[in-house]
């Protein structure tokens, strides 16, 4: 074998569930993989001393499923717990500086707002002097990179 079996391989050798000449030939050559074999035959071995003779009640699986349809779960607050977030952070910034709301209010906004408009405003003066046949590039360019990270997203999301 070119590549080594990951350990989760060779979990399923230990425990039976894999069989194949291909593994013990492999366990041969790769001292690696001899190493993590040896590791998780060892862990295995040790689990199977520690196994003991308790065993559960007759109607625990009976008794646990009842318990659980007698109470049923109360949904979450999440709304609830988000708006009193929401509430304890406003009131901590109006009592801890007062003056931060009515700076925030004038100037923050405004500065926000202007440099979003200065951008719009730049960006609507190079389009007036360029040929529009020279925004449908970066334009491209830009739904390329889009549907390249999209991909790569999906491709995460499946893992």
């Amino acid at each position: 074998m070119k590549k080594c079996p990951s350990p989760l391989i060779w979990q399923a050798v230990v425990d039976g569930e894999e069989e194949g000449a291909q593994y013990t030939a492999h366990l041969e050559h790769c001292p690696i993989c001899r190493a993590v074999y040896r590791d998780i035959r060892e862990a295995a071995e040790l689990a199977g001393r520690l196994r003991c003779d308790a065993a559960l009640r007759p109607n625990f699986a009976a008794a646990v499923l009842a318990q659980a349809r007698s109470a049923p779960a109360a949904p979450f607050p999440a709304g609830l717990v988000a708006l009193l977030l929401y509430a304890v952070a406003g009131a901590a910034a109006l009592l801890l500086d007062p003056g931060y709301w009515s700076w925030w209010l004038s100037v923050g906004i405004t500065r926000s707002c202007s440099l979003l408009m200065d951008v719009l405003f730049k960006i609507i003066y190079l389009g007036q002097s360029f040929n529009p046949a020279w925004l449908i590039g970066p334009a491209l360019l830009l739904v390329l990179l889009e549907i390249a990270v999209l991909k790569k997203l999906t491709e995460v999301e499946e893992c």
